[in-house]
């Protein structure tokens, strides 16, 4: 089996760290597509019935992406600590884990930690340009939900 890799992202946020919980993770299903069309076309729920541990959710891409879909489990969710963590369950990247941690930071606002794991084929190389890129596209994301939660600063309060 080869060995798990992992790297962490932190980004830091003026919005208090429940509001992008609820934002990123209780809600993604229903605002990534809504602020995010040209990436996310569409999130739905296919195993279970709710944001719970055990639940499978199918992101939907638009064509021309590299992935059709990609299908992840909730492993882990707990809203009194503001941690969730889930696998990919289909995907071009084999057993690969998401961990996402929403702190307070010091003063106001918080601090949003993303810890990945994955495991490569035997004989591929890590490449530090993909996982580079992995992060940026991940920072944008979420500073367009961050602007998004600013400019409404009612949502998900």
């Amino acid at each position: 089996m080869a060995p798990t890799n992992t790297y962490t992202q932190v980004i830091e946020s003026p919005v208090a760290p429940a509001r992008l919980f609820k934002a990123i993770v209780l809600d993604s299903h229903n605002l990534l597509p809504k602020l995010i069309p040209d990436t996310f076309e569409s999130i739905e729920i296919v195993e279970g019935d709710s944001i719970a541990v055990g639940s499978v959710m199918k992101i939907n891409f638009p064509k021309g992406h590299h992935n059709k879909y990609i299908k992840h489990r909730i492993d882990e969710l707990d809203v009194d600590t503001l941690y969730y963590k889930y696998t990919i369950t289909e995907s071009d990247v084999p057993d690969c884990k998401y961990e996402y941690i929403f702190e307070a930071a010091a003063g106001s606002g918080s601090i949003f930690k993303v810890t990945t794991h994955f495991s490569l084929k035997e004989g591929v190389e890590i490449d530090e340009e993909k996982i580079n890129f992995k992060k940026a596209k991940l920072r944008k994301y979420f500073k367009i939900v961050e602007e998004y939660l600013v400019a409404n600063p009612k949502a998900y309060a």
